[in-house]
């Protein structure tokens, strides 16, 4: 079980700005179809972190095929808005919601299977990519794997976070990973009907 709270004081900033605003752009109340397919394809093993949830949708689509999921988020309302969906669920065993710092992972108590990261990579920096990178591999099993989905050098329109190529996002990561996939897909939000472009890149943690 992950620590009730590893966030460390860090203020989640922006992103609760834009909770306290309303509803902010990536939350479609909906689990991205990226996810679904994943989920369909099999592609996670029990327990699942997903990192930078929201509002909770893919971590309770996850839940809903049956994955142990804790989600976990800087940003209180986030979470406050995740497990209200999940008291209106019946799920034999929902997501747990977590209030976390990505930059702070081997703070969580946990390991894990499989990790989703839907549209968080994106906002760091170099720097703190690389202070992520070192906590992902603290929290993953060796051999689970990292599914990340994130904006891609393709997609041009406003609003939106920084946009990476595969050999930036693939390079932000050592010789310990293995790219097992990388699919170019839509990120779907609230300001583009057709979806940014993005990528997703599933990352494999070697065991050895």
């Amino acid at each position: 079980m992950a620590k009730s709270d590893f966030s460390g004081g860090v203020p989640a900033g922006e992103f609760a700005s834009m909770y306290a605003e309303g509803i902010p752009p990536w939350q479609i109340d909906r689990p991205q179809a990226e996810v679904l397919r994943l989920i369909d394809q099999g592609a996670f093993v029990s327990p699942v972190m997903d990192i930078g949830c929201g509002s909770g949708d893919n971590a309770i689509a996850l839940a809903r095929s049956g994955y142990r999921v804790v989600g976990v988020d800087a940003v209180e309302e986030a979470l406050r808005r995740a497990r209200a969906k999940v008291a209106r669920e019946k799920l034999a065993q929902p997501p747990e919601f977590v209030l976390g710092d990505a930059l702070r992972l081997e703070d969580s108590g946990l390991e894990v299977e499989t990790i989703l990261d839907c549209a968080l990579f994106h906002t760091f920096s170099d720097e703190e990519q690389a202070v992520y990178v070192r906590g992902l591999a603290e929290v993953l099993a060796p051999g689970g794997r990292l599914h990340l989905l994130c904006f891609s050098e393709l997609e041009t329109r406003p609003p939106g976070p920084r946009r990476l190529s595969l050999a930036q996002i693939t390079g932000a990561f050592g010789s310990g990973w293995e790219v097992v996939e990388s699919v170019r897909c839509r990120y779907e939000d609230r300001v583009r009907p057709d979806g940014a472009h993005a990528w997703r890149v599933t990352m494999k943690k070697k065991s050895s």
